[in-house]
């Protein structure tokens, strides 16, 4: 026959193995560009340093020079260029050396001032600022009054 006490330890005991396996640490992944949390280790092929900076700049620039390559008068004549959607125009940063560069950032909540948001909108590829479409990036966050607060 069991005991007050014992049946105590017994609930007791089993609590604690759940609480103890509920707590086990989880794993921050990046799967197929969506962040998951996970108790088993990422998958190796996700794993690796993150690039730095200068990296990144490295490989736009290398993109931009092979975009800028002139293509021969043979290949161009021959395949015909797909057909592009229109682009909206972006406001311009002033002329002039810029405290500014692409840096791989890509969304309003990496950026530090209407300015930097503007900027990257203007000249960085692949950025997600102007969710309405009227050239003023990050309106919730930066560029709250539009074009009169930098």
């Amino acid at each position: 026959m069991l005991t007050n006490s014992s049946v105590a330890s017994l609930v007791l005991g089993l609590l604690l193995a759940v609480v103890s396996t509920s707590a086990a640490a989880a794993n921050k992944c990046m799967i197929d560009g969506t962040v998951t949390f996970q108790q088993a280790p990422c998958p190796a092929e996700e794993a690796g340093p993150r690039p730095s900076i200068q990296q990144l700049n490295a490989e736009a620039k290398k993109r931009a020079a092979t975009a800028s390559a002139p293509v021969p008068a043979s290949v161009s004549a021959a395949t015909p260029a797909p057909a592009s959607p229109p682009v909206k125009a972006r406001p311009t940063a002033p002329a002039g050396p810029s405290a500014f560069h692409c840096d791989g950032r890509r969304f309003c909540s990496q950026m530090t001032s209407c300015a930097e948001a503007k900027y990257f909108l203007a000249h960085c590829p692949a950025v997600v600022m102007d969710g309405n479409g009227d050239g003023v990036p990050c309106e919730q966050q930066w560029c709250r009054w539009g074009h009169l607060k930098d």
